[in-house]
């Protein structure tokens, strides 16, 4: 499996925005600034990237690339339940919805634009369920 990483960067840095880094093995590390994502944000967002990886990976070689998948994030200050990221995940399109003290609104803004760049790059590999039966 793809290793997801985010990097929430030391306090005190100059500011920059948010930016993905490209590991060999196909995996990659997204970088925040200090003030654009909370430590609870970074380890949700490791988790929720991870689940996305298993969905979207990159295409192999020689395949041309896809169509630019708009990719948001919208910040939501009260979550129903006891979510803290919800994700509607298609083919066209990927939305996230995230507890507004997670991440902030440019780091948000900034890191979905990146995404959305590179999604040519990617493709949907189909859902796969399996059920097994209980012993009796």
């Amino acid at each position: 499996m793809l290793a997801i990483e985010v990097k929430r960067h030391a306090q005190g840095e100059s500011y920059f925005d948010p930016w993905i880094e490209d590991d060999e093995d196909g995996g990659c590390r997204f970088h925040f600034h200090h003030d654009d994502i909370s430590d609870e944000g970074t380890a949700l967002l490791a988790v929720l990237l991870g689940q996305q990886a298993r969905r979207w990976h990159p295409r192999p070689p020689g395949v041309p690339r896809g169509p630019r998948i708009p990719i948001t994030m919208k910040r939501q200050d009260v979550m129903d339940g006891r979510s803290a990221v919800e994700v509607d995940d298609h083919a066209g399109y990927i939305r996230y919805t995230v507890r507004a003290d997670l991440i902030s609104e440019r780091g948000a803004r900034c890191i979905t634009r990146r995404q959305s760049e590179r999604s040519p790059d990617w493709e949907r590999i189909p859902a796969r369920y399996l059920v097994r039966l209980q012993p009796a």
